[in-house]
């Protein structure tokens, strides 16, 4: 699998589902489409955000343009995180690409 880039844009996959609980966002594998019950994964703040941006329609630009005025992170540090964590998702197959 290659690395993504900046500008690639993703999409959530039919695999896996996120919900927030209270405080909490976690992304849950469905059942049935070859998901195991360990890959639920607890988002912070950042990933919940990440998350709720990779709608199909933002490039990773966007979406680390996003986070840099959200949190107000360092850009080359919001893309280094970015990435990491899409990188986290894609190997999960929590995301599909979308371009």
């Amino acid at each position: 699998m290659s690395s993504s880039t900046l500008d690639d844009v993703y999409a959530h996959s039919t695999r896996v589902v996120g919900r927030r609980i209270g405080d909490e966002f976690v992304l849950v594998p469905l059942a049935g489409r070859g998901a195991d019950i360990d890959d639920i994964l607890n988002l912070n703040k950042v990933g919940a955000f990440i998350w709720e941006q990779l709608d199909g329609s933002r490039d990773g630009a966007e979406v680390v343009g996003a986070l840099v005025d959200r949190f107000e992170v360092d850009r080359s540090e919001a893309e280094s995180d970015y990435l990491a964590f899409l990188d986290q998702l894609r190997s999960l197959k929590a995301v599909v690409s979308a371009g």
